[in-house]
């Protein structure tokens, strides 16, 4: 029997209700009328339910971590969620605890590994899979491909989370064409590379979206270019070291000149606004050759 139709909640919602915000409710009821729409979780391949194992969330940290019943603490590896400093990111950060307590805290899911030991902070970086239904029999989906869906979350290129990148991506795509929930939020939508002085006063893991103009070449590092001011425009640098692993994936910088790229991650100000990129998910090629 699948192991989909092996999964049984045990537990109700342990949780009473909380007084919620009201912010925080109107963000939910843009949600309420949605199913997920996602597909269910396959059974096998890198993003799947293959070697997931049963687990209890006892309940959901303030930092939306899963506190495991026997003890143990899970993290969504590969997503990010709005941090309360952010403009407007307040009522989506409430929506989306809420939204992940009301589904999971007191429920059985599948757990899936990304990793053989915890992370520093002592969590287990994962993959979760739940039922999106109330039947024993319902089928088993991932929380964090529902959470990108709806526009709760934003996919962060973690490197455990590489397995479920383009899942991800595929998951995060309607919610940000659509501007659902976090992606409505000027401060939080893709950022434009044209303008570099703008991007100097960003800080945390950000967005970019541009053309890339040229490539410049060092010892150590391959420079994609949005810009022709090597102090004023924006660039993102790939280390040498690195540029054999973005080549496996199907991503040769000499062959991105012309092109409209999305990249995520630090902006470094230093000489300029730029970005170092370590691994293919940090980056997306958004058309063909010119």
């Amino acid at each position: 029997m699948s192991s989909r139709y092996l999964f049984r909640r045990i537990f109700a919602r342990a949780q009473p209700p909380l007084a919620w915000p009201v912010g925080v409710i109107a963000v939910l009821s843009c949600f309420a009328s949605r199913a997920a729409a996602l597909a269910p979780a396959p059974e096998t391949g890198a993003c799947s339910l293959e070697n997931a194992i049963p687990a209890t969330v006892a309940a959901i940290d303030d930092d939306f971590d899963l506190l495991l019943d026997d003890g143990r603490r899970a993290v969504l590896s590969g997503l990010e969620f709005p941090q309360t400093t952010a403009a407007g990111a307040r009522d989506i950060r409430a929506a989306a605890r809420k939204r992940l307590s009301d589904w999971l805290a007191g429920r059985d899911v599948f757990l899936g590994a990304f990793a053989a030991a915890a992370d520093r902070w002592g969590r287990i970086p994962a993959r979760v899979f739940a039922s999106q239904g109330e039947r024993p029999d319902a089928s088993l989906v991932s929380v964090g491909g529902v959470l990108l869906e709806e526009g709760l979350a934003r996919f962060r290129p973690d490197a455990p989370a590489a397995p479920c990148a383009r899942d991800y991506l595929a998951a995060e795509s309607p919610a940000r064409e659509a501007g659902r929930g976090l992606w409505a939020d000027t401060g939080l939508r893709p950022l434009d590379a044209a303008k570099g002085a703008g991007l100097l006063q960003r800080k945390g893991i950000v967005v970019v979206e541009g053309r890339i103009s040229s490539l410049g070449e060092s010892r150590g590092a391959i420079y994609l270019n949005f810009g022709q001011k090597r102090a004023e425009d924006f660039a993102v640098v790939i280390s040498r070291r690195n540029l054999a692993m973005f080549q496996a994936s199907g991503i040769e910088p000499r062959t991105l000149i012309g092109r409209r790229a999305r990249v995520r991650g630090l902006i470094e100000t230093g000489l300029g606004p730029r970005m170092e990129i370590s691994a293919p998910a940090e980056i997306e090629i958004l058309e063909g050759r010119p």
